[in-house]
């Protein structure tokens, strides 16, 4: 049995300990990963104050609808991201996680060498064929057009109606007057 090591000890910023340096990303791909973890969902605000009761009103109109929308949606932006990714279909995001990692290790290969397995030799565009072969029907049984409009649908009457209806915070108040 192999003992891994996590990626904070072997990549500089590491990813947490999920095991990326054994997955084909270049560093350029991990630093992007890297800032979106700490930018993006470093800033989650705690669900007391994201659920908050108290601060659900109805808007007085348009003007004060536009102002929650702007105010909201930047503030809890990294919550909206987690409920977005919540309510996505499991096996769609693995199926495009395979597709996505498919290419890029095809992506990888030289391109006038081709890949030995079982002492038979296959070419980049055999391995394309073949990838997309596997990624098509498994892009139908995770039902990827409807889910995907799903997703839309939901996360945007989801997060707009939260953020049209949550008075911004008191924070927001000291922003706009500094």
């Amino acid at each position: 049995m192999t003992t891994s090591t996590s990626t904070s000890q072997t990549m500089p910023g590491g990813f947490g300990g999920f095991g990326l340096n054994s997955l084909p990303i270049s560093e350029e791909r991990l630093t992007l990963l890297n800032r979106f973890k700490s930018e993006r969902l470093g800033n989650i605000r705690p669900m007391s104050e994201f659920f908050d009761r108290s601060r659900i009103s109805k808007p007085n109109g348009m003007g004060d609808v536009a102002q929650r929308l702007s105010y909201n949606l930047t503030y809890y932006q990294s919550n909206y991201i987690v409920i977005v990714i919540g309510i996505t279909n499991l096996w769609l995001v693995l199926t495009i996680l395979f597709l996505l990692g498919g290419l890029n290790y095809i992506r990888k290969l030289p391109p006038n060498e081709p890949l030995v397995i079982f002492e038979r030799s296959i070419s980049q565009k055999q391995l394309y064929i073949g990838l997309f072969s596997v990624s098509i029907p498994l892009l139908w049984i995770s039902s990827a057009g409807s889910t995907i409009f799903w997703i839309i649908g939901a996360s945007a009457t989801l997060v707009i109606g939260h953020a049209a209806l949550l008075e911004p915070g008191v924070e927001g108040g000291f922003a706009s007057n500094v």
